[in-house]
C-alpha cells in the first residue's frame, strides 16, 4: 500500500508544476518584476472567431485594456502549433488559464465573453487570493 501512495505522489509531482517549464510563462513571470500580476494563458486556434474576437476587440476595449495590462500578462498558445503544458487540458476554445506566478491555476474560463461581463470576470478573478 505505502509503495502505491508513493508511486501516485511521484506521478503527480512530476506533473504538478510542469507550467514551470514552460518558455512563455518563465517570460511572463520574468517580464512581471515585483508586479503582483496574473498570467493570463488564452487556447486559440487561427481559425476560432471567438478567439479573434477577444483578442481584438474585447483585450483592446477602453476599459478592458487597461486593467488587463496593469494586472495581468497574457500569454497566448494555438492549440495546433504551440506545445501545451501538462494538466492545463481544454475542451473548446477560447481557453482561458488565470495562472499565479508560483504556477498555481487559479481560475479556467472557456468561451468569450462582451467587454462588460469579461472585466467583471478580470475584477472577480484578481480578487482571489
Amino acid at each position: 500500500m505505502r509503495a502505491w501512495l508513493i508511486g501516485i505522489l511521484l506521478v503527480v509531482g512530476l506533473h504538478a508544476g510542469t507550467i514551470q517549464n514552460d518558455e512563455a510563462f518563465k517570460s511572463a513571470v520574468m517580464s512581471m518584476g515585483g508586479d503582483n500580476k496574473l498570467i493570463l494563458m488564452i487556447y486559440t486556434t487561427e481559425d476560432c472567431p471567438e478567439c479573434a474576437y477577444m483578442k481584438q476587440k474585447v483585450f483592446h476595449d477602453k476599459m478592458v485594456e487597461p486593467y488587463l495590462s496593469k494586472n495581468f500578462v497574457v500569454i497566448e498558445k494555438n492549440v495546433h502549433k504551440s506545445k501545451l503544458p501538462d494538466g492545463y487540458d481544454f475542451f473548446g476554445i477560447p481557453t482561458m488559464f488565470f495562472i499565479d506566478k508560483a504556477g498555481n491555476k487559479k481560475e479556467t474560463m472557456v468561451g468569450s465573453k462582451r467587454a462588460q461581463p469579461f472585466l467583471k470576470e478580470l475584477h472577480r478573478i484578481r480578487g482571489i487570493k
